[in-house]
């Protein structure tokens, strides 16, 4: 800075000053002051390009590190930082050619091969970023921020195992490296062991409470454990942070935590605006004119998993006379016979899930598809960001969420009247659509095991009343499962048949059962079973007794369809609606029930009642012959219907 004059540095002083202080446009004034009085200063252009990109204001910030490089372009933390804004922009090609010029200047630069790998892990170029975080820790080994980026890397890919040994190693240089703690967690989730989990989430959260979404987190995970002992507390607490407008959970974990759906709304409202990159410019709808409209469905889980299940035959049955589909997996490649199979139904079934968001933007751009369907939202494997820059004229979310997405470029959701009434539509970012049976699709048949089971096979007393409950840990709340030891206390001789999924949340569930005067031995656990066995074994149940707020959604329609009644308690969000639409469908609205007490009176007559549940039982094996839920075709059919209609409303 020697071209300054003494008043010149004094202002000068100020505004670095102002910027270490991270009053960044304050320093930006006082920069732009002096770029006016001194002209072609390389310092001065690359500190004002710096704060612009620290502000957020990234494409001035660009444009002022391009200047500053012209006369310095051998400055290293100037390409860095051009590396840095145009990663911020999404313009990985460009951040990453910054980022080799840093490199080329000075090859022993750690930083800039760590910041390559985050513009390649953003491309989905995983193992390219692996080996360009390896290169920075070669460079230097005590790099905790290229050892847990590394581990972020190989978790995309499925290595949990390899990933929690680079987390290990960044949290042993930085103990309190609490990005890296909580990026541990998630792998332990991932590989199930829920407590080791937990442990990194409670960590997390002793570190910093208000770390984002932690809260939700902890819950969720003591839920998969059946840990309900702040479950009121942090419930109270995610609520209370999601109305000041807060990252108090993701989405997905709040279906199972409150029947709130103005609060669901929120909570992924709060998490678009937080993860999801927003185009500059509104990207409008174009309107095609094909003589065969193109229809796209997005999803996960094209492979052995519940939404496959429900829609292998809506796949099958499209009309490809009159329409073109076409599959994109962002899922993983299980090789299994359900993805072998659907792949044979579209025109064209491309896996995505190794090329970045803009490479797809661009390949289905070019596709010029009318409509296409997120059957993932917010669960495992989601991409919904890709929906962000209006991929298609029209686009729906369905299935797999059952929730709104918050997201300004999602037009639709699909529902029925029971699902989503006209008085929650406020409720929901997208329009409602509504199908004119059950808005959950189902195939004729399933493969059912040969095999034949009796109660002795699994421990479940043979004169006993059979209670069920199939679903996932992570949807029994203490209180639905307070309801459940009220019908058991009431109901002699009765047994809960409860899905097995961890040690510890068997162990709890005993304990809790104590705790309400019942036998531990009357709760019985159902091991892992392949699907059609599980089919098999359902109705060797008597009643399937439904969660709340979570209800049961693929588990319910295979509990009706193997003949075995479900008991459910209807709330007012999508997720704690859907037994109430499957019964619907069935002509069995009598098993709804709208309050606890009613749930566990209807449960407990019916357990008392052996004749009245055999009336019950008669009565839905006659339904399921007139019933249009398990109709794929006419279910195709109307779904095909639909997606003509908002054709012509485009």
């Amino acid at each position: 800075m020697n071209l300054l004059n003494h008043k010149q540095k004094i202002l000068f002083n100020k505004a670095l000053e102002l910027h270490n202080k991270g009053k960044f446009q304050k320093a930006i004034i006082l920069y732009s002051k002096l770029i006016k009085r001194v002209n072609n200063n390389f310092d001065l252009l690359f500190l004002i390009g710096t704060a612009y990109i620290q502000l957020g204001k990234t494409s001035n910030g660009i444009e002022y590190l391009k200047k500053s490089l012209i006369l310095k372009p051998d400055n290293v933390s100037a390409h860095i930082n051009l590396g840095n804004g145009f990663n911020s922009l999404k313009l990985f090609n460009e951040a990453i050619a910054s980022y080799d010029k840093a490199i080329e200047i000075k090859p022993d630069y750690a930083d800039a091969y760590n910041n390559r790998g985050i513009a390649l892990k953003e491309m989905r170029r995983f193992n390219d970023a692996i080996a360009s975080y390896d290169k920075a820790i070669k460079i230097k080994p005590d790099h905790y921020f290229a050892h847990n980026n590394k581990g972020v890397a190989l978790k995309e890919i499925k290595f949990f195992k390899e990933a929690i040994e680079s987390y290990n190693k960044a949290i042993g240089i930085k103990s309190n490296y609490i990005e890296a703690i909580n990026n541990r967690g998630n792998a332990f989730k991932n590989l199930k062991l829920y407590d080791k989990a937990l442990s990194d989430y409670l960590r997390v959260m002793q570190l910093n409470s208000n770390y984002d979404y932690i809260l939700g987190k902890v819950l969720h995970l003591k839920m998969f454990l059946c840990d309900w002992k702040d479950f009121d507390t942090l419930s109270e607490q995610i609520n209370k942070t999601i109305n000041e407008g807060l990252k108090a959970t993701e989405p997905f974990p709040y279906l199972s935590i409150a029947d709130r759906p103005s609060s669901s709304k929120l909570v992924s409202e709060i998490f678009v605006k937080d993860k999801f990159f927003k185009a500059s410019e509104i990207q409008n709808p174009i309107k095609y004119f094909h003589k065969k409209p193109k229809i796209a469905y997005f999803s996960g889980d094209f492979h052995n998993h519940p939404i496959l299940h429900l829609m292998m035959e809506v796949f099958k049955n499209h009309d490809r006379s009159n329409f073109d589909f076409f599959a994109f997996s962002f899922g993983p490649d299980k090789n299994d016979k359900w993805r072998n199979e659907v792949k044979k139904y579209f025109f064209q079934f491309k896996d995505i899930s190794k090329i970045s968001d803009k490479e797809v933007l661009n390949y289905v751009k070019d596709l010029e598809i009318d409509i296409a369907i997120d059957l993932t939202g917010f669960t495992s494997n989601a991409r919904s960001e890709i929906f962000t820059n209006r991929i298609a004229q029209t686009q729906i979310n369905y299935l797999g969420f059952p929730g709104t997405t918050g997201l300004e470029y999602m037009d639709y959701i699909i529902a029925d009247e029971v699902i989503i009434p006209k008085e929650n539509f406020k409720h929901y970012s997208e329009k409602v659509l509504h199908m004119p049976h059950c808005y959950q699709a189902n195939m004729r048949q399933r493969e059912i095991s040969n095999k034949e089971f009796k109660r002795s096979d699994f421990d479940l007393p043979e004169d006993a009343v059979v209670y069920c409950s199939f679903n996932n840990n992570y949807k029994i709340t203490p209180h639905i499962f307070n309801a459940w030891m009220n019908i058991l206390n009431h109901v002699d001789n009765s047994v809960l048949w409860i899905l097995k999924t961890n040690d510890i949340a068997s162990k709890n569930l005993k304990v809790e059962a104590e705790k309400k005067g019942v036998n531990p031995n009357r709760i019985i656990f159902a091991p892992y079973l392949t699907n059609d066995e599980h089919l098999k074994r359902i109705p060797l149940a008597d009643l399937f007794l439904d969660t709340y707020p979570y209800n049961a959604h693929t588990t319910a329609s295979d509990s009706i369809r193997m003949g075995v009644p479900i008991i459910t308690l209807a709330g007012n969000s999508f997720a704690s609606r859907v037994g109430s639409s499957i019964l619907t469908s069935v002509d069995m609205k009598e098993l709804i029930t709208f309050d606890k007490e009613n749930y566990q009176e209807l449960a407990i007559e019916l357990g008392r009642n052996s004749i009245k549940l055999k009336t019950l039982k008669d009565k839905l094996r006659d339904m399921l012959v007139k019933s249009s839920l398990f109709d794929s075709l006419k279910f195709t059919k109307n779904l095909e219907a639909l997606y003509l209609k908002l054709l012509k409303i485009k």
